[in-house]
């Protein structure tokens, strides 16, 4: 390497290579260096760099799903990758060499450095719920909110289609606070859980006990009764830190036509009962007066 400014005479067995300038970095930015002599990858950040005669920069291989949720790199796969994790998220880093994993929580700035990589997250998605709908290198912390679709069947054999919505968020455990990275899809996994409760609560009871009181026989399948024998405020999963605090009862309606009939006759008759009733007391008081 011959730095400048300078003039410099070839000599006879001298041959020209490259010309190399100066990298100029911002203290966000960065770059990977490759040593030729023993094929040692690193990063620079932060500064403007030169390269030494013996090394090289260093191409970044990410996965093909990874490039396709980070910005497109548009100064070339040297330059070192840096992902904005926005407010109330959090992400996995692996790291390859060391064998080792690393969470990051938002508002943060991170930059992989050579032998590490982002975690992909397949999250189960739609109503109902399918595995593998969203793919995300974030997870929100919430509070937030998934919808499920499922069906229940009643000791009498009354089949019901219901749908749900949960209100959920993670508790961060400080001393293990990647804890929330244990379970892959949070999300197919809770649902999951939530209806196999359901399912089982339902089984046991008849179909107009469960018409009458659907709210609560859901809400005490989901979150149990405490020492008090009233319904829980929480359900929380021990493995993730997940913990839903509300069930939100979008629908509630029977797969079989007859049972759709029988509903809307049960119905429509307790509504003819219920004028009546006001029809008569208005007629009773019209008497008196």
């Amino acid at each position: 390497m011959v730095y400048g400014p300078c003039k410099y005479i070839f000599a006879v067995e001298s041959t020209y290579l490259e010309l190399r300038e100066r990298i100029p970095l911002d203290k966000n930015e960065g770059i990977y260096v490759r040593d030729t002599r023993d094929g040692s990858v690193r990063s620079v950040q932060g500064k403007s760099y030169m390269l030494e005669s013996y090394e090289e920069l260093w191409e970044m291989p990410l996965d093909e799903t990874v490039e396709q949720l980070l910005p497109k790199r548009t100064q070339g796969k040297y330059r070192q990758v840096v992902f904005r994790c926005p407010f109330n998220a959090a992400v996995q880093i692996y790291d390859y060499k060391r064998k080792t994993s690393r969470a990051c929580f938002g508002p943060d700035l991170i930059s992989l450095e050579p032998d590490e990589q982002f975690t992909v997250f397949y999250l189960s998605g739609g109503k109902p719920k399918k595995p593998g709908q969203i793919k995300t290198i974030e997870i929100g912390l919430g509070p937030d909110f998934f919808s499920d679709i499922f069906q229940v069947e009643t000791s009498d054999h009354a089949r019901l289609e219901l749908q749900l919505s949960y209100n959920w968020f993670f508790k961060i455990d400080e001393e293990n606070p990647s804890k929330i990275f244990n379970v892959r899809d949070f999300v197919g996994d809770a649902c999951g859980a939530i209806a196999s409760k359901v399912r089982g609560q339902v089984a046991g009871i008849k179909f107009e006990e469960f018409h009458k009181l659907s709210a609560r026989h859901i809400r005490k399948a989901i979150f149990g009764l405490n020492e008090d024998g009233k319904i829980g405020d929480e359900l929380l999963f021990k493995n993730n830190g997940l913990c839903v605090t509300n069930v939100d009862i979008q629908r509630v309606e029977p797969v079989d036509i007859r049972t759709k009939q029988s509903l809307q006759k049960s119905v429509t008759l307790a509504i003819e009962i219920t004028t009546r009733m006001q029809e008569a007391e208005a007629k009773m008081h019209a008497d008196q007066i």
